[in-house]
């Protein structure tokens, strides 16, 4: 009876590697030329303030979570946070693609990458959310230590003269760049459907997850800027580039830590996205819902990686905010106001 009685439940620690994972990866795929004017000084003033409106983008839906008034009680709702979280799992896996096509040497195309991932996403998200669970809480650790290591093995090429000046670009581009990167966040919209989940503590793992992770973000673009200087905006992934100058005793260039750390922590996010997207498909049958997100997904990945980057990249900054803003607290907002108070019965799911 006890056994049955977990299935399908998360601890609070495993929600918060939950967020940890999913938000800290952008430090390890950043693709910086979505940025105004790259990496620079700056750019740390904009992560910082890109976790204050991160953390009041959580606001509205913990509060819909907490009083039982989320959006997804609707067909309509469950229906556009579906199109929503499969369009961002479709975006993460075509960066991944993106990255591992030009940066690797295996001679694979995007498209193959894109299959593997779909695929692998799909496959754990179908294994339901305790694995997907373990998983992040052994990946945010993995990651963690690897993140610390290569910090500790650059601290000694950290040039102070590279954080001068501030505000060298002007204060628009500055909050621009805020918004960019608050618009890679999908966790509010994560709590909607992972609230149930986890019994007890939600709201800590929430916040204490974006704290965390903005805290790897940030010492990522310190360790970026300290060491590379002038030279970070030239590098399409920075970080990537840190983890190839960095040697440890007879051990030179590690970009293959950040590849490995790199796949296994977006594997994970794009595992919570779809199963996310997975437990909001309506009437279809359990058998097809597999091959449906995995089609889907992939199809959505190839379009996103052939015609997004190269033809949206300006526009898609604004895009990315608006999208967030209106998921993860427009919507949420008006739940709050309008929608009634949810009853729930106390059956498993």
């Amino acid at each position: 009876m006890n056994k049955q009685s977990q299935r399908g439940v998360i601890s609070p620690y495993q929600l918060f590697f939950i967020f940890l994972v999913s938000r800290a990866v952008v430090a390890l795929t950043f693709y910086q030329s979505i940025l105004i004017n790259g990496i620079s000084p700056d750019s740390l003033i904009s992560s910082l303030a890109a976790f204050v409106i991160n953390t009041l983008l959580c606001i509205p839906a913990y509060l819909c979570c907490s009083k039982g008034k989320s959006p997804l009680q609707s067909k309509a709702g469950k229906t556009v946070y579906f199109i929503y979280f499969l369009f961002f799992a479709s975006v993460n896996i075509s960066r991944f693609a993106f990255f591992a096509a030009e940066k690797t040497s295996s001679g694979m195309g995007a498209v193959f990458f894109i299959m593997i991932m779909a695929a692998c996403a799909c496959y754990a998200a179908f294994l339901g959310i305790e694995a997907i669970g373990r998983f992040c809480s052994a990946c945010a650790m993995a990651s963690i230590i690897v993140l610390l290591l290569i910090i500790l093995l650059n601290f000694k090429n950290l040039q102070p003269i590279n954080f001068m000046p501030f505000f060298e670009g002007s204060k628009k581009d500055i909050i621009e760049n805020s918004f960019i990167f608050s618009s890679n966040s999908i966790e509010p919209a994560l709590l909607l459907v992972l609230f149930d989940k986890c019994k007890s503590n939600q709201k800590k793992s929430l916040f204490l997850g974006i704290a965390a992770s903005y805290g790897a973000i940030i010492l990522m673009l310190v360790s970026c800027i300290g060491v590379l200087g002038c030279a970070a905006p030239l590098f399409a992934f920075p970080v990537y580039t840190l983890f190839q100058m960095t040697a440890f005793g007879s051990f030179s260039r590690l970009d293959i830590l950040y590849t490995a750390f790199g796949f296994f922590a977006l594997f994970a996010k794009c595992s919570v996205i779809i199963y996310c997207a997975e437990k909001l498909v309506l009437n279809v049958p359990s058998k097809t819902k597999a091959p449906l997100l995995f089609l889907s997904s992939s199809a959505l990945s190839i379009i996103i990686y052939k015609r997004f980057f190269d033809e949206m990249i300006n526009g898609a900054r604004d895009f990315y905010f608006y999208i967030s803003l209106a998921f993860l607290a427009l919507i949420p907002l008006l739940s709050l106001i309008f929608t009634r108070k949810e009853v729930k019965n106390e059956e498993s799911n």
